[in-house]
C-alpha cells in the first residue's frame, strides 16, 4: 500500500506535478496532493489540513517561495519545506536554504527526492519526540501527577510575579494553606488507593473556588495552597476561606465509602504578612497550625503573635516526644452518678499532663498535637491500660463495680490493630469488657461510618459498651444513630450549661433523652455543675450525669478516699 502522505504541492505545471507524484509512488509513498498557485490559495490550504511536506516550485510568480517560507515559519509548524526547481540553475539554493528551505532538488534529478523526504519525515518525528519528552519533563517538574495542579515550584513562580505585580499596582494578595484534618487516618484504614481518590475529588472542589486569576497548588500529602492576587481588601481572603471550607461539607465517595471530611485553613496577606513567598508561605503555615489547634474546620488570620506560638508548638512537641518514656502523665477520674439512687455507677478516665515546667497541661492543650504527630496511638494504648488496671484493682478491693468510659481518639479509632490492642489489655489486666466503656465523638464515627459501624460491632460482640460523646455537636445523623451498635449518648456539656436559662438548651437535652430511650439507649450528661441542672436531668429521665456538683476529676487515691465516704455504713 505504501506509506500515506499529505503532500502541499506549489506547482503551476500540471505535467510537472504528475511526474513528481509518479516518482514518490515508485519510491514506496502513497501520496494525497493538493496543488495550489497562488498565495490565496496556499494560505487557504494551510489552515485545511495538517501537511507532512511541502513541495514547493521556486519559480511561480504569483507564489513567491520567500514568503511561503515566511509564512510557514510564522506559524511555527514543523512542516518541511523542499524545493523542487524546474529550472537548471541552483544559484538560488543557498539564498533558499538560509531562508528555511530543507533541500533544493532539480525536476531532473528527482532520483533524490524520495531520500531527502524520508530524512526529512525522520527528523520531525525525532523533533516531536523531543518536545513531547521535554513537555513531559516540565509538566512533571510543574505540577503533581495525581491532581494535575500545579507543584510547589510553579506555585511559588507564579506566587513571586503575582508579588512584583501587586508591589507595582500597590494591590493586596492573600497566600491560604489548606489542610485536610485528620487525612492520615483514611489513609492508615482504607489505603493509599481510597486516599488518591478522595485527593483528586479534593483538588477538583478547591479549584472550583478560585477566580480565573487565581492559582491552587497541591504541595505534598494533603496540603494544598491558594493564591488570591489583585485584592483590594482582606475580606475577599475570608470570602474564599469560607468558600474552601464550604466545598468540602458535601460528603465524599470513593470505593463505596462514604467520608466526611474537614479542612483547617492559614491565610497571610501581602504585604502586612510578609513581603516575599518564603515569609507569606511560613505565615500561612503558622496560621494553619493555629487553626487546627483551635478545633480544625477553621480558617485563621496570620498575627504576629502566632510565631512565638509556633515556637511553643515545637517545644510542646519535643517534650511530649519524651513525655510518656518519662511517666509523665497520669490519669484522673470522674464519677458518673445514677440520677435515680445517687450512686456512683461509673468513672470516666481523664489524662493529664504533669509537665515538669508547666505543671499540669490538660488534653485540650496536647491532644490535637498528639494527634498529628501519632504519638496519640501508644498514649492511647497506655491510657486503656492504665484504667482497665485500676478499675480491676478497686474490684479486688471489695469496691462496687462500676463501668471504666475511656475516650478513643479519631486516630485511634481508625487504627487497624484497635480491637487487638483492646482485647490483649483486658487479658492482661483481668477486666471483665461489660466493665469498659469506650468512648468516641460523633465525628469520628461519622468521618467513615461503614468502617465505624464493622469495627463498633466486633467491640460490642465482645461484650464491651459503646458510647457516643458530644451528642448534638457533630453530624447527628440519625440513620446512621440507629444503625450504630451502641449504648449510650452522651449529652454535650454545652447543652447542660444553661439549663434553666435557656428554652431551647432545654429543649435540646429533653429530646436527646427521648430520642435516647426510644432506641433503648441509656444517656449521661456531662458538666452538670447545679442542683437546678441535676434536678432537671432527674425529673426527664436522664440516667446518669457528672460533673463539679458531685467532683471534680480525681486522682485514683483520692477518689477511693470519697468513695468510701459515700458508700453506706455496715451494721455492726
Amino acid at each position: 500500500m505504501g506509506l500515506a502522505l499529505q503532500i502541499l504541492l506549489l506547482e503551476n505545471s500540471e505535467d510537472r506535478a504528475l511526474t513528481i507524484l509518479q516518482t514518490l509512488k515508485k519510491g514506496g509513498y502513497r501520496p494525497n496532493a493538493v496543488r495550489v498557485e497562488t498565495a490565496a490559495q496556499f494560505n487557504e490550504a494551510l489552515t485545511r489540513n495538517p501537511w507532512d511536506i511541502v513541495l514547493a516550485n521556486e519559480t511561480i510568480t504569483q507564489l513567491p517561495l520567500g514568503t511561503v517560507l515566511e509564512q510557514l515559519k510564522k506559524l511555527e509548524k514543523d512542516t518541511p519545506c523542499i524545493v523542487v526547481s524546474s529550472g537548471e540553475s541552483e544559484s538560488q539554493a543557498p539564498w533558499l536554504m538560509a531562508a528555511g528551505a530543507h533541500d533544493f532538488i532539480r525536476i531532473t534529478d528527482l532520483s533524490r527526492l524520495c531520500p531527502a523526504i524520508a530524512r526529512e519525515l525522520k527528523e520531525v518525528s525525532v523533533r516531536k519526540d523531543r518536545e513531547q519528552a521535554q513537555a513531559t519533563l516540565l509538566r512533571q517538574t510543574h505540577f503533581d501527577p495525581l491532581t494535575n495542579l500545579p507543584n510547589r515550584a510553579l506555585f511559588v513562580d507564579r506566587l513571586t510575579l503575582s508579588l512584583a505585580h501587586a508591589a507595582r499596582e500597590r494591590k493586596m494578595l492573600a497566600v491560604a494553606f489548606v489542610d485536610l484534618d485528620r487525612f492520615k487516618t483514611i489513609i492508615d484504614t482504607l489505603g493509599h488507593a481510597v486516599g488518591d481518590e478522595i485527593l483528586r475529588q479534593v483538588a477538583h472542589r478547591l479549584s472550583a473556588c478560585l477566580p480565573d486569576d487565581g492559582t491552587l497548588a497541591r504541595l505534598g500529602g494533603d496540603e494544598f495552597v491558594a493564591l488570591l492576587p489583585q485584592i483590594d481588601r482582606a475580606d475577599k481572603a475570608v470570602h474564599l476561606a469560607h468558600e474552601l471550607l464550604d466545598a468540602l461539607k458535601a460528603s465524599f465517595h470513593a470505593n463505596g465509602h462514604e467520608l466526611h471530611i474537614t479542612s483547617s485553613i492559614g491565610i497571610s496577606l501581602y504585604p502586612y504578612d510578609g513581603e516575599d513567598a518564603d515569609t507569606l508561605l511560613k505565615n500561612a503555615d503558622t496560621a494553619l497550625y493555629r487553626a487546627k489547634e483551635q478545633g480544625r474546620n477553621n480558617y485563621q488570620l496570620y498575627t504576629p503573635a502566632m510565631n512565638a506560638r509556633a515556637f511553643e508548638r515545637l517545644a510542646m512537641e519535643n517534650s511530649l516526644r519524651k513525655a510518656l518514656e518519662r511517666h509523665e502523665f497520669q490519669l484522673y477520674y470522674q464519677p458518673q452518678i445514677d440520677t435515680q439512687t445517687g450512686d456512683m455507677v461509673g468513672v470516666e478516665a481523664l489524662l493529664r499532663w504533669q509537665h515538669p515546667d508547666l505543671g499540669v497541661v490538660y488534653p485540650a492543650e496536647f491532644i490535637s498535637l498528639a494527634e498529628e504527630t501519632g504519638l496519640i496511638v501508644p498514649l492511647g494504648a497506655w491510657v486503656l491500660r492504665t484504667a482497665c488496671l485500676q478499675n480491676k484493682k478497686w474490684q479486688t478491693a471489695g469496691l462496687p463495680p462500676v463501668t471504666m468510659a475511656v475516650n478513643l481518639s479519631a486516630r485511634q479509632f481508625q487504627d487497624r490493630q484497635l480491637v487487638d490492642i483492646i482485647v490483649g489489655v483486658l487479658q492482661e489486666t483481668g477486666l471483665e469488657p461489660r466493665w469498659l466503656e469506650l468512648e468516641i465523638t460523633e465525628s469520628t464515627a461519622m468521618q467513615n461510618a461503614d468502617y465505624s459501624n464493622v469495627v463498633l460491632r466486633d467491640l460490642k460482640q465482645r461484650g464491651i459498651q459503646i458510647s457516643l460523646d458530644d451528642f448534638g455537636t457533630g453530624y447527628s445523623s440519625l440513620s446512621y444513630l440507629k444503625k450504630f451498635p451502641i449504648d449510650t449518648l452522651k449529652i454535650d456539656q454545652s447543652f447542660i450549661r444553661d439549663l434553666s436559662g435557656n428554652p431551647n438548651d432545654a429543649a435540646i437535652a429533653n429530646a436527646i433523652i427521648v430520642l435516647a430511650h426510644s432506641l433503648h439507649l441509656s444517656v449521661v450528661a456531662e458538666g452538670v455543675e447545679t442542683t437546678a441542672q441535676s434536678q432537671f436531668l432527674e425529673e426527664h429521665g436522664c440516667d446518669r450525669w457528672q460533673g463539679y456538683l458531685y467532683s471534680h476529676p480525681l486522682t485514683a487515691r483520692a477518689l477511693e478516699t470519697l468513695w468510701h465516704q459515700k458508700l453506706p455504713k455496715k451494721t455492726p
